[in-house]
């Protein structure tokens, strides 16, 4: 709200007992702007002209003999933020307080956020008369938390890159977050409370896992274990999940935090028993079926890239193979080679007797 106060803090204080000390408010004022990268100004509403601190002057990037306006400052905003801050002059004219944070370019040509806040101030006929306003440099936190959000955006891709289940949970080992582990389980958020999550790992893992997890959280140690996760396409895939207690400077356990990874073909903890199932049939014998391949695929946990990547083809020439329906009939060599890549990382071709194709994670 507008104030009716005319006092105007860049100008020598006029108390006696200021004036019998030798100090005025021009003490206060640099020693103010010299500590916290500030400036100050202040502008009678009726013309364009700013009177502005030393401070102000320095964040600018401005000679102290270049005259300051309104007009100059908007020039100087970024021409990315000039339209969303052309109102601030007209704003500041009816009478409102404003703030805002936007870059600017200097005369250097380097490039600063400041955050802005004016406030107005009413002449004797309580009409808008004069503006003051502080302005502060805080490049130094937008960096800040550009940097962050790199780094969320790193961790965000790693994440995407390996499949991986991030999760999180509270010292005493219940979930707290674990969204893709919702998504590669089709488990709604209330389902995966406290220990609900154990309902999707295989029945024959589930008490080793929970065993282990029990032992991890009382002793404060790390967890390392592999178990088979029904995932939402109704099969069962290995997994390994590792995760580490984050401490507290007393010693004592904030959160857990983890990871779950694909581990095709591996059947650690598992006793294979005979082998009953469809055998696999030599390469030259039989195509595979897209479905054969997207579902291998799904097993090692590859993208279309990363599967091109490995058998040395074009991801164009993957995502024809993986095609229902195909107008051009693809090449011996190519199934041969995407085969060949699939199996040495874990995934098993099979057909029936009847001829029905499958897949299957290797058991050696």
């Amino acid at each position: 709200m507008p104030t009716r106060s005319l006092m105007w803090p860049m100008g020598p204080s006029h108390s006696e007992e200021s004036g019998r000390r030798g100090l005025s408010s021009r003490h206060f004022l640099k020693l103010i702007e010299d500590g916290g990268e500030i400036g100050f100004w202040s502008s009678d509403m009726a013309g364009d002209h700013i009177r502005a601190s030393v401070g102000l002057y320095r964040i600018l990037g401005l000679d102290p003999s270049v005259e300051v306006t309104f007009s100059l400052i908007r020039e100087m905003v970024h021409p990315g933020d000039r339209a969303a801050q052309a109102d601030l002059l007209t704003l500041l004219r009816a009478g409102h307080a404003v703030k805002r944070e936007f870059r600017i370019i200097r005369p250097d040509r380097t490039q600063r956020w400041i955050s802005s806040r004016a406030e107005v101030l009413l002449g004797a006929d309580d009409r808008p008369s004069r503006a003051i306003g502080v302005v502060q440099d805080v490049t130094e936190r937008h960096e800040a938390r550009r940097s962050v959000e790199q780094e969320q955006d790193r961790c965000r891709a790693l994440i995407e890159a390996t499949a991986a289940v991030v999760w999180y949970a509270s010292p005493d080992g219940a979930v707290l977050e674990m969204p893709q582990w919702l998504e590669l389980t089709g488990q709604s958020q209330e389902e995966v409370q406290r220990t609900g999550w154990l309902g999707a790992v295989h029945p024959e893992d589930r008490p080793r896992t929970e065993a282990a997890w029990r032992t991890a959280v009382s002793h404060a140690s790390p967890y390392n274990t592999d178990y088979r996760i029904l995932c939402a396409d109704g099969i069962y895939r290995w997994f390994n999940s590792r995760g580490v207690p984050i401490l507290n400077r007393d010693g004592s356990v904030r959160e857990w935090t983890g990871v779950c990874l694909a581990i095709p073909g591996r059947r650690r903890f598992e006793d294979v028993p005979p082998d009953l199932s469809p055998s696999p049939v030599p390469p030259a014998s039989l195509d595979l079926t897209p479905a054969q391949i997207r579902g291998a695929r799904g097993i090692v946990g590859w993208s279309c890239a990363e599967l091109a990547a490995r058998a040395s083809l074009s991801v164009s020439t993957v995502r024809r193979l993986e095609e229902e329906v195909v107008t051009v009939r693809p090449r011996r060599d190519s199934v041969a080679a995407l085969r060949r890549a699939l199996e040495e990382a874990g995934a098993e071709f099979t057909w029936e007797p009847t001829g029905l194709p499958g897949v299957r994670p290797t058991s050696r």
